[in-house]
């Protein structure tokens, strides 16, 4: 990965999510009750848009890094 490509953090990000989802998913068949749904609802569902806030929020600012580097290098010359 090289400096300043933020797609490697944001891919481990939402994977991670999706793992945490698909293990919390898994404890269910065992961890039924009002504890493991207030769990959810505390822990595990803020999560969600603030994820997906910051996954946006890494893609913008992918754009502006990627924009930066093709403005340096094309002044590269002088």
């Amino acid at each position: 990965m090289k400096v300043g490509d933020l797609s490697g953090g944001a891919s481990k990000l939402a994977l991670g999510l999706k793992q945490l989802n698909i293990k919390f998913d898994s404890a269910r068949d065992t961890w039924n009750d009002s504890t493991s749904k207030a769990y959810h609802k505390d822990h595990i569902e803020p999560l969600m848009p603030a994820v997906k806030e910051t996954l946006e929020a890494i893609g913008r600012l992918a754009e502006v890094l990627a924009r930066a580097a093709r403005d340096v290098s094309d002044n590269d010359g002088f």
